[in-house]
This record gives C-alpha cells, structure tokens and sequence, in this order.
C-alpha cells in the first residue's frame, strides 16, 4: 500500500492519542443511533397499546426513522465534506435528543411519528461522520479494520435495545427508557464538541476539497459518475435491511405470532441476534485485510445470508431453536457491511468520502424502509402465510443485488477481483 492516500494527501504514519478519543465518542454516539433503529421490535409495541396506535399503522411508525434517514443523507455527504463533523454533528444530535422528549411525552400517532423522524433525522449522521474522520485520522489501509472496531464497540447499544429494553420496559416503562437515553447523548454530544477535531496537525488537503457549499453540490455529480457505481450501490440496497428489519419491527411480532413467546423471552431471542453483531464485525473487519478479493467477502455473506430466509420461507414448521440459529446468524453476516463500505473509501479520493458513502447510506437505509414495508405487505396479502411470503421476497431482493453487484468496481485500484 502506497504511503499516499488517493488524494494526495500523507497518510497518517501514526495514531495519535486524539485519533483514539475520535473513535471512541465516534463509537458512542453511532452505538445510541444504534439502539433506536434497533429497538423499535421492543418499544414499538407497547408504545403502540399505551397511545393507541392501530396495527396497520406499525410498520409506518417503524419505517420512518430509517427513511428520514436515507432522505437526510446526500446533504449530510456535503455537509460534512465542506463543513466538516465537528460542526455538523452537534446539530444533528440535538435534534435526535429532541426526538426521545417528544417521545417521552407522546400521547398520539403524530407525536411518536414526529418523534421517529426526529431520532432518525438526527443520528443519521453519525457513521458518516465516524467515517469521514477515520478517513483522516488513520491510515487509509486500516478503514475496514477501525470500522469493524466501531461497530463492534457500539454493539453496546445494540444490546441494550433488546432483553434489557425488554425487561427495563417491563418493570418501570418505555417513558423513563427514552428520560436516559437523552440525558445519555446528551452528555455524549457535549465530549464530542470537546474532543473532535476534523482533521489532524500537519493533514494536506487536496486542492479539490470544496471551500464552498456550492463547490460540494457541483462536485457530486462526479460521485454519481464514477464507473459502475450504481451497479455497487444495488449491493448496498440489501446490507442493512435484512437483519434490521427483524431486529428493527417484526422479529417481535414474527415470534409472538407464530410461537406465541412474551415480551421477555422474544427479548432474548433478539439479545443473541445483537450479540452476533460486534462478533460479525470484528470477524469481517480483519478479514478485509486478509483476502484479496472484497467482492467475494461480500458474495459469500450474501449467499448464506439467502440460505437463511429461504430456509425461513420455505420450510415450515421449523422448531425455535432452528429459527433463533438463523436470526442469529442473519445478524452476524450483515456485517459485511464493514468490508461494502471500505470498498466504497478506497476507490474514491479523501475529499469524496464524505459524499460517496452517504450514498452507500443512503441507499442502505431506505433499503431497511423498503423491507419494512415488504413485511407489512406480506403479511396484508396473506394474513396466513405473510411472513413466509416476506422472507422469500427478502431472499429473491439479495439474489437481485447479487447479479448487479458482478459489474461493480473492486473499490481498490489494488484490488482487481
């Protein structure tokens, strides 16, 4: 590897003490965004009985975060290639702490969808800032890796939103679970103001780093241009939405409904779906380093992972510890998301970064939505068999994405497979 990243710029030679203070309130705040995409199968439900939301209006509640999301994400990619994350993501975040107020004190339909969109609107930025500064803090070489770590080290509340979320709401309420976790990023949002800085001392910019807000919108076009892009992003259409849909809405009611399993045991079910998550990551993460070929990384993920919900569709009857091995091991390929989107840094320049993968983002995240809304449809066409026919459809999505993603780019002028 070059000791030049592809914008010209010195990679860093070392890491510096700050860099690991970066990644760690980077890995604090993307792990909260985390456990408000994925507790939505725990809370959703008895937010749901408490204001009287009607079941058909579930998966509208569900899919709004991830779609406020995905909407916010090309402005975010210029936001934070211009302006940087240090003042973009204090903005965001305030809102998201605005977000578990107005759930907090929700008593319609309209104030918890205001609430989603608030939570979705405002964590949607998180990764890609954590990306942005890994990009410049650490050697280019090491993204797949420090992400991984990333990843895994948010887990923490990805495990949070499952059978302790489950069990806290079942004794004290879903109302005091939202009190702290707001005063929680709260205090995350006010380190980060204090430790993030965006680049490190002696960082080169590229002559090409946009001075200007229009200087970013203009540049983005050569983004959406660059060579069988769109083929690589029908890949990034199904990273996240598999596993997130179970564990983001309907892995609660799928239980329940087919296995009649309460608050508590469907909680625990969903705890080893978040436990495989840190180990997927940092499974995937090194692994980048170790096998020539990312694409067949991510092929042989998404191979297995149509295994498992064509298993889940397809064959009835299966027993619950069938079921709980195949959500689980949903959860720990979807992390090949890690080994996507270090494909995605390394074929574009440092001052892309920011716009590139807020497109991978984008792209995942209303894939999320899109399965939310699958479930639901499934489940209207055949109240009998509608979560079959869902599991099938997601399967039949990741062969679709499969056959595109043949004609992407390697993501790695190093990297020819």
């Amino acid at each position: 590897m070059s000791s030049q990243t592809t914008s010209g710029a010195p990679a860093p030679k070392s890491v510096s003490t700050r860099a690991y203070y970066i990644f760690l309130i980077s890995a604090v705040l993307f792990g909260i965004g985390q456990f408000h995409r994925l507790s939505g199968a725990v809370t959703i439900p008895p937010i749901a009985e408490d204001v009287g939301i009607a079941v058909e209006r579930l998966g509208g509640i569900a899919a709004v975060l991830f779609f406020t999301s995905a909407f916010l994400q090309i402005p975010n990619g210029l936001l934070l290639d211009r302006y940087g994350p240090r003042r973009v993501m204090p903005f965001y975040v305030g809102g998201a702490i605005l977000g578990c107020f107005v759930m907090a004190f929700a008593h319609s339909y309209e104030e918890v969808l205001i609430s989603r969109m608030l939570l979705g609107g405002g964590f949607s930025v998180t990764m890609m800032s954590a990306y942005v500064l890994f990009a410049k803090w650490f050697p280019v070489d090491r993204f797949a890796t420090i992400a991984s770590w990333m990843m895994a080290a948010s887990s923490l509340g990805s495990i949070l939103a499952s059978y302790p979320l489950a069990y806290f709401i079942e004794h004290l309420g879903w109302r005091p679970a939202y009190f702290i976790v707001a005063a929680i990023t709260l205090v995350a949002m006010i380190v980060g103001i204090f430790v993030i800085r965006d680049t490190p001392e002696g960082y080169v910019q590229h002559t090409k780093q946009p001075t200007t807000l229009m200087a970013s919108i203009k540049g983005y076009g050569e983004v959406l241009k660059f060579p069988r892009f769109f083929f690589f992003l029908a890949m990034g259409a199904v990273a996240f939405g598999p596993s997130t849909t179970i564990l983001g809405m309907w892995g609660g009611p799928y239980l329940q409904d087919v296995y009649g399993l309460d608050g508590v045991s469907r909680g625990e079910i969903l705890f080893l779906m978040v436990v495989a998550i840190p180990i997927g990551a940092l499974f995937f993460g090194p692994l980048d380093r170790i096998l020539p070929s990312r694409k067949m990384i991510v092929f042989s993920a998404v191979i297995l992972e149509i295994f498992a919900f064509a298993t889940l569709g397809l064959v009835e009857g299966l027993p619950l510890w069938a079921v709980t091995a195949l959500f689980v091991s949903i959860a720990f390929l979807q992390q090949h998301y890690i080994v996507l989107a270090a494909q995605c840094r390394a074929a574009f320049p440092d001052y892309f970064v920011g716009r590139a993968n807020s497109t991978l983002n984008m792209v995942s995240i209303l894939g999320v939505g899109g399965m939310q809304f699958l479930f639901g449809w499934g489940l209207w066409l055949s109240p009998e068999h509608g979560y079959s026919l869902s599991f099938i459809g997601i399967a039949l999505l990741l062969v679709l994405a499969c056959i595109f993603y043949i004609w992407s780019f390697s993501g790695n002028p190093e990297r020819n497979q």
